[in-house]
């Protein structure tokens, strides 16, 4: 997988076909993230635009193949729709066919394309809409009023679609289409007719637009949105200033963006022939207009400010951050208007120079080619990671369907929220949203682009239940034990994943983890499944709850070390390791080492464990629901078998709490931790007939 985000665009997608497919969600009212908050998704990028060809590719290729083929279609309109509009300004076919692989190949551009924001990339929606509107000039101006409603409505349509791409492309647009749009209107300002057909067709395209938008978009959510943002402070923000003749080591990341050299050097050029040089200057052919709407986004694409030496000057992001209540964070994303702006007037101040010569245009185009490959480094990709593991039990609760199951929530551990202003936790506890699309499961982990504070800030240090599950704060054990009880059954929470890797298979959080579920909750929680990395408890308020035979070892056996050891896991053991081909672990995390069983009947039982001491013979003591079933001396050398009798009048309900107390002197400091016994596995057999506990 590339980049971090790819997680909230896939499950977009599925959410948006799950709830055409069952009755009472609304897409813009809902609780599925950040539970149990309702939260307005009207500011959140769903990217909808693209969802039907996800949705008719998704069901034969998979989501991944889907996204890589929207992400090569978006690629190729932003290229070949630029072209067009190059074309149609009387750019010659090299500079036009360069101008737009410009575009697409441009270091943001990659950016977004790398990250899987399906949202960001489309910048296509500039050139199709100057297009558009060529079009609706040209009806009026031929005065075919029915061919220039068409057009505007076909434009109000395009509008909408550029708007469900994402909430900013109208902002985006607007720095192209509105300055183009009164280009228009002051050359039809002697034709009375024209320029008030002109004004009604803009007139109808808007109104278009927003009707849509209001009726099958987000616009009404948008404008009901109430809550308090975490905007960050506009002088911070990052900008191209730093990299407008280079491309970032580490261009995949948002604070690091680039202009690169490419772009940079032929607006340049440009501006030094269009000054310069006799034969390019004082042409009437609007490349100065093209020239200057590339200005005010440069400008802001510059970052929150500029500094020279000492000198730190604000830029006009700062106005535009303001307008939009800081949830413009990122100036940068104004870049390719430069790109576009860029490529018109390039295109137009260089084509007298290529028409009619089409060697010089074939050299021309390998050349440019090969100088933008080489300043955006074409051929470089980005870190990529595994995709996440496809973990079966996900599809199990995913199939589970009826009104007791619908409503159930599923909480991931550790526990992590975001939105496009603030991460909280770990960032790859908000990726578990992933799997969202498999358990169909409301959930408290995840990323809505824009949330009130108050629906999800608690989650860092101020909910002693989900704050101590991200590992942010310490365990309060009683205080989390009743949350819990109240949680499960009222919002009602049916299923804890516990993710051993994102927590640390060697981090102590994980063991107290295990032995709060395995001890203070046990009541609660059943480890169901357990599959790689992951636990999967269902909880008491599950319809299928069975009172947990699984914390029953099988066959009496405790594999200590070994992946389902997290059932019966307790306090006072280091992680799990795998020595000599075996799988054990080290008690002496604390003065004693606790495993938690439930036993099939009640009777007498001969307990018996493998074990090895540190360092020197160390006594071992073993105790039973408190009572002491002896102590024996445990040797250095090697693994050796050691016995206990558990008598039956020890055992009470069906639980048993081992705890095995042992010598901790003599420790190598070196080591960085305290070790007592290694303990390889620990076996509970029925006595047999004719022996007693005695």
């Amino acid at each position: 997988m590339a980049g971090f985000d790819y997680f909230n665009y896939h499950w977009n997608f599925w959410f948006l076909r799950y709830i055409s497919q069952v009755e009472g969600i609304n897409a813009y009212l809902n609780d599925f993230v950040f539970y149990p908050a309702l939260t307005n998704y009207g500011y959140h990028a769903y990217a909808a635009f693209w969802h039907p060809l996800w949705a008719l590719l998704e069901p034969f290729f998979g989501t991944l193949t889907a996204f890589n083929v929207i992400i090569f279609v978006a690629c190729t309109l932003n290229g070949y729709l630029l072209f067009l509009w190059l074309r149609r300004e009387g750019v010659s076919v090299a500079l036009a066919l360069m101008g737009g692989i410009a575009l697409q190949t441009f270091p943001i551009a990659r950016y977004w394309y790398y990250n899987t924001h399906i949202n960001l990339m489309n910048w296509f929606w500039l050139p199709l809409h100057l297009l558009l509107w060529s079009q609706t000039v040209s009806a009026v101006r031929a005065r075919s009023t029915p061919r220039a409603i068409f057009w505007a409505m076909v434009q109000g349509v395009a509008l909408y679609g550029l708007a469900m791409s994402d909430h900013q492309f109208p902002i985006f647009a607007a720095f192209v289409i509105v300055p183009y749009g009164l280009l228009s209107l002051w050359r039809a300002r002697r034709e009375a007719a024209q320029l008030l057909g002109l004004i009604g067709a803009g007139v109808l395209t808007v109104a278009t637009g927003i009707a849509l938008l209001w009726q099958f978009g987000y616009l009404s959510y948008a404008l009901q949105f109430r809550g308090t943002l975490a905007p960050g402070k506009a002088a911070g923000r990052p900008g191209v200033a730093a990299r407008l003749f280079s491309m970032a080591e580490t261009w995949w990341q948002w604070d690091t963006p680039s202009l690169g050299a490419f772009v940079t050097l032929s607006a340049l050029i440009a501006l030094a022939a269009a000054l310069f040089v006799p034969q390019l200057r004082h042409r009437h052919d609007g490349r100065w207009f093209w020239f200057w709407v590339g200005v005010p986004p440069f400008l802001i694409a510059l970052g929150g400010a500029v500094q020279i030496g000492d000198l730190s000057l604000p830029t006009p992001y700062h106005l535009l951050h303001a307008l939009t209540g800081g949830m413009f964070g990122m100036p940068w994303r104004l870049a390719p208007i430069f790109v576009i702006s860029t490529a018109i007037f390039a295109g137009k101040v260089f084509t007298p120079l290529l028409i009619g010569r089409r060697r010089a245009q074939l050299v021309f185009i390998v050349g440019a080619f090969l100088a933008n490959a080489w300043a955006v480094r074409l051929w470089e990709t980005a870190p990529l990671t595994p995709v996440p593991t496809p973990y079966a039990f996900y599809a199990e609760i995913g199939a589970e369907h009826g009104a007791l199951y619908d409503r159930l929530v599923l909480v991931e551990v550790p526990t992590g929220v975001a939105t496009g202003e603030v991460i909280l936790g770990d960032p790859r506890a908000v990726q578990l949203q992933w799997y969202g699309m498999f358990h169909h499961k409301r959930m408290i982990n995840g990323f809505i682009s824009r949330a009130p504070v108050e629906h999800f800030f608690y989650i860092e240090t101020g909910d002693p239940m989900l704050s101590w599950l991200g590992g942010r704060v310490p365990l309060d054990a009683d205080f989390v034990r009743r949350q819990m009880e109240e949680r499960v059954f009222s919002y009602p929470i049916g299923y804890f994943v516990v993710h051993r890797d994102l927590i640390g298979r060697e981090s102590a959080t994980l063991t107290e983890i295990f032995a709060f579920f395995n001890r203070d909750v046990r009541d609660l929680v059943c480890p169901v499944w357990i599959e790689g990395d992951a636990v999967a408890y269902r909880t008491a308020a599950h319809p299928d709850w069975d009172g947990c035979p699984q914390r029953v070892p099988p066959n009496g056996v405790i594999d200590i070390g070994a992946l389902d050891d997290a059932r019966f896991i307790g306090r006072g053991w280091h992680y799990p390791e795998i020595i000599a081909g075996i799988t054990a672990r080290w008690t002496g995390a604390e003065a004693a080492a606790r495993l938690y069983v439930r036993l099939p009947e009640r009777r007498a039982y001969e307990v018996t464990l493998s074990a090895q001491a540190f360092g020197q013979v160390r006594q071992l003591a073993l105790f039973a629901n408190g009572v002491s079933l002896g102590s024996v001396d445990v040797l250095p050398e090697g693994l050796a078998e050691y016995t206990f009798i558990l008598p039956e009048e020890i055992l009470l309900d069906g639980y048993l709490e081992l705890a095995l107390a042992y010598d901790l002197s003599g420790q190598d400091e070196s080591l960085g931790r305290t070790l007592g016994v290694l303990v390889d596995w620990l076996r509970l057999a029925p006595l047999d007939e004719g022996r007693t506990a005695g």
